[in-house]
């Protein structure tokens, strides 16, 4: 086996410039496979968080988490009535009129929202009862896109607010501002209005539930799940065609190793005729076939890489940054493995077919 070993090893350093261009050719396919599931962890790790703890009163057929919802102030009465032991009251919507300028806002109840998300606290103080208006948390990827730090200020619709803290929650709330209720009323014209109600899970509300004027409840988060579904088309299309063209560098490296074999033939029929089973032969493609999917792994994660370094999508106030952990690379793996075990099957399925001490003997 160590002397096939060998031969296979020799035979593909004689080949290095062709088993290069093969690796650069199946490392194209894995970079994209393994931006585009960075790219959904990120959405993933941002947007897809239930909870089972509250739930979301808000408009039906709006994305009230995030904006196009809007409830009149007497809604909570009517919660309160309907068995609510708590309600708190949210403005949630979009402010800008250029992605570059576009906030996600959240104007809150200062005395309970602290019981509604929590929050690591990175810079200042948070946000109290008593504090004077136009003060404003920021979320820390806001923080680090406007500069907008304690002592510093943040315009929201051509006002501004001063940073009085920055915060971390670890999803899209990173990208949020979040002022008091009665200063985005304010900054918006909404009067008494707001855009969703959270109360507690468990009691006599249920998700699902329908309430006169049109008024649903829903899991809180399921706006966030429900955004990332709406991409699932956009990353299956790209999947397919990531796939097509993994077959098609599968399909060439099979077509080297084939080719390869079959120059070296003699020597094979050589091995073969003094013991060396059909199996051990078919050791000799597939070592050469990981070598080559190695070094394309290799340089597929290394682009993956680099390109994710200069890859921001934004949307509506967020910034996703694809982000590499080891489920992705776990993931880009199975797909490398999957391009070798289909390029080595066809070359090895046609040797198993030869008796190639026949052939030696032919020739």
């Amino acid at each position: 086996m160590f002397s096939l070993l060998w031969v296979s090893l020799q035979n593909l350093l004689r080949q290095k410039w062709l088993g290069l261009i093969l690796a650069l050719s199946i490392s194209i396919p894995l970079m994209a496979y393994l931006v585009l599931n960075a790219v959904h962890a990120d959405l993933h790790k941002r947007f897809v968080h239930l909870s089972q703890t509250f739930l979301v009163v808000q408009q039906g057929g709006s994305m009230g988490e995030f904006y196009g919802s809007r409830l009149p102030q007497q809604t909570e009465a009517m919660l309160r009535v309907g068995g609510a032991s708590f309600v708190e009251p949210e403005i949630r919507t979009v402010t800008g009129t250029t992605p570059e300028n576009m906030v996600l806002l959240r104007g809150i109840s200062l005395e309970t929202y602290q019981r509604v998300e929590p929050f690591h606290l990175l810079a200042g103080r948070p946000l109290q009862p008593g504090d004077p208006p136009r003060r404003v948390m920021v979320g820390t990827n806001l923080a680090q896109v406007r500069d907008a730090y304690p002592g510093g200020t943040l315009t929201l619709r051509g006002r501004e607010f001063d940073v009085q803290a920055v915060f971390s929650t670890g999803t899209y709330s990173d990208y949020e501002a979040w002022i008091s209720l009665s200063d985005a009323q304010q900054l918006l014209g909404w009067e008494n209005d707001v855009s969703i109600f959270i109360i507690p899970a468990g009691e006599s509300l249920r998700a699902g539930d329908f309430l006169p004027g049109g008024i649903v409840v829903t899991k809180m988060g399921e706006g966030g799940t429900n955004l990332v579904d709406e991409f699932r088309q956009f990353f299956e299309v790209f999947g397919l065609i990531i796939v097509a063209f993994g077959i098609s560098s599968a399909v060439t490296l099979g077509n080297a190793l084939w080719r390869l074999a079959w120059q070296h033939r003699r020597e094979l029929a050589v091995l073969q005729a003094i013991g060396f089973s059909r199996r051990s032969l078919a050791v000799y493609i597939g070592l050469q076939g990981a070598a080559v999917t190695l070094v394309g792994f290799l340089f597929g994660v290394g682009e993956g890489v680099v390109v994710n370094a200069f890859t921001h999508l934004h949307t509506s106030g967020i910034t996703i940054n694809p982000s590499l952990d080891n489920r992705t690379i776990l993931l880009c793996l199975g797909f490398a493995m999957g391009v070798l075990l289909l390029s080595t099957f066809m070359p090895v399925a046609w040797l198993a077919r030869l008796n190639l001490a026949d052939l030696l003997r032919s020739e």
